[in-house]
Parts: structure tokens; sequence; C-alpha cells
């Protein structure tokens, strides 16, 4: 196992890097698909990403999974896509390989009952820069992880997302 997870951990660094210098990220999010457009739902460790993520495949209907941990984003002819990685969490799928128009992101709370509220600019960057992979520090390293992140945050709808583990009828307001 040490030599997968030294594999596992040079892809992320090289994924992370790479998408940092096309415009985009790796975030730690859970990534659903809705009527063609793809959605990431960021939050820390326990904030309800793999939870979300089962809500969606235990159900039938039009919400389907892309990962429950690692999405990847890149900035391509004016707009933010979303692609499938390797990476999974507790769901362990084998990732969907394929990509997404990016339709919102969303910030994860974990509530008693459902709902989505805008968010401002400002307040969604320090949750947004929490969930960002980087794995490299060097000159200009801050700019261009700066630079994509508002970039992101001008062009894509942010919400919270608050919603109740035990209630899959959050995923209608996706």
């Amino acid at each position: 196992a040490a030599n997968e997870q030294c594999l596992d951990a040079f892809l992320r660094s090289l994924l992370s890097s790479l998408l940092l210098r096309s415009g985009g990220f790796m975030l730690h999010s859970a990534g659903l698909v809705k009527a063609g457009k793809a959605y990431l739902f960021l939050g820390r460790s326990g904030a309800g990403k793999s939870t979300l993520s089962k809500l969606a495949a235990g159900r039938p209907g039009p919400v389907e999974v892309i990962s429950d941990e690692i999405n990847l984003l890149r900035f391509e002819k004016g707009r933010f896509v979303a692609y499938g990685s390797p990476f999974w969490g507790e769901m362990r799928a084998a990732g969907r390989q394929a990509s997404w128009p990016l339709g919102g992101i969303c910030l994860l709370k974990k509530a008693r009952s459902n709902g989505a509220v805008p968010c401002g600019r400002a307040e969604a960057l320090k949750p947004l820069l929490r969930c960002l992979l980087n794995f490299e520090a060097g000159p200009g390293v801050s700019g261009l992880v700066l630079g994509n992140a508002a970039r992101l945050l001008a062009k894509v709808p942010v919400r919270v997302f608050k919603f109740s583990k035990t209630d899959a009828s959050c995923l209608e307001l996706i």
C-alpha cells in the first residue's frame, strides 16, 4: 500500500499544480450533477459531503454523484467546468470520468431543515480557500490562487446549502 499512497500523493500534487495554472482548482467537495450541470458542495471533514452524496446515490432521480471527496475544476472557454476525479472518500467509488459546466457552488451547513440562501462573494472566499487543495509554495502561487478564486466567485453563483442528513428532499433545492 505504500506505493499506492506515494502514487496518490504524486497525482494530487501534479493535478493541483496543473489545474492552478489552467485557471482551476482541486476542491475538497462533494460533486453532484443535475440537469447536465455540476454543483460542488464545499466543506471541511465532517461537514456532510459524503452524507449528501449518499443521499443522492441512494435515491432514484435526476441527481447523480460525481465524487464525495475531491472534484476538479478548470476554466475553459470563458466558463468553469467540473471533472470527476479518481480521489474518493467514504463512498470508495471509481469516479465519474466526464465533464459538466459548473452550475454553482454550495457551502454545506447541517441543519434541522433544508434550505438554500445566496451567499456573498466576500463571505464565500474563506470557505473556498479552506477547501482548495494546493501542495505548492513558491513565487506567484498565492497570486494564482487568489486570481482563480476571484474569477470563480465572479462567474458562479454561491449559496449556503442547509440540509438535514436524514431528509433527501434537500436534493430538490439543487
